[in-house]
């Protein structure tokens, strides 16, 4: 049995017109115990952390078309499951504190973990200015 290129095309657009329908959860939760930041901090954590690290999820167009959805839901989920902003506990100081030098970490090395967030939002990368603001300030926290 031979394939034309006419059948291989009907059944791929057949299978992403049903990849459409694989439920996902895109979801903001309420938010519990948000950090407290001064303005500009949080500010700039909410441009270039929320989308994943927070219940404040802003989901774009993208994220409701598969497979292109599947892979936004996984990164958000693996991301709040890391480090979530909107349930900061004040409590835990010393998961706090870890996770500040997690934080910190990524800002030195200017690493954009999750590089495929930032080539779809490049607008999202802190610039100089909100990194080493952010940077000293994380530096004041730790003392």
């Amino acid at each position: 049995m031979t394939l034309s290129f006419k059948s291989i095309a009907s059944w791929s657009i057949v299978v992403l017109i049903l990849m459409q329908f694989v439920p996902l959860k895109r979801i903001n939760p309420p938010v519990v115990s948000d950090i407290q930041l001064p303005g500009f901090i949080k500010s700039s954590l909410k441009k270039a952390c929320y989308d994943c690290h927070s219940n404040e999820t802003r989901w774009d167009t993208i994220a409701y078309i598969a497979p292109a959805s599947w892979l936004a839901s996984t990164i958000v989920a693996s991301g709040r499951n890391v480090l979530n902003f909107s349930e900061w506990n004040i409590q835990d100081i010393a998961n706090n504190r870890k996770k500040t030098t997690e934080i910190k970490k990524v800002i030195s090395e200017r690493s954009a973990h999750q590089q495929l967030y930032y080539l779809w939002k490049p607008e999202n990368h802190l610039n100089d200015t909100e990194r080493i603001t952010l940077q000293l300030w994380l530096h004041q926290q730790g003392q």
